[in-house]
């Protein structure tokens, strides 16, 4: 299992847990983009996002 973390501090937070099979999103606190880059562009491992709040 590995931790990413997408962003952090006043502009967001985005989290991105991967296992071998799968990723989970925790937040989306940052660019759509730079989870795509951070996932590889594999979109199709998603398998869960987790959103606690909305974000601007």
């Amino acid at each position: 299992m590995l931790l990413s973390v997408c962003a952090s501090g006043s502009h967001g937070n985005g989290y991105i847990l991967r296992t071998n099979n799968e990723i989970l999103i925790i937040e989306c606190g940052c660019k759509l983009m730079d989870i795509k880059k951070m996932i590889d562009f594999q979109v199709s491992k998603i398998s869960i996002c987790v959103v606690s709040h909305e974000h601007g």
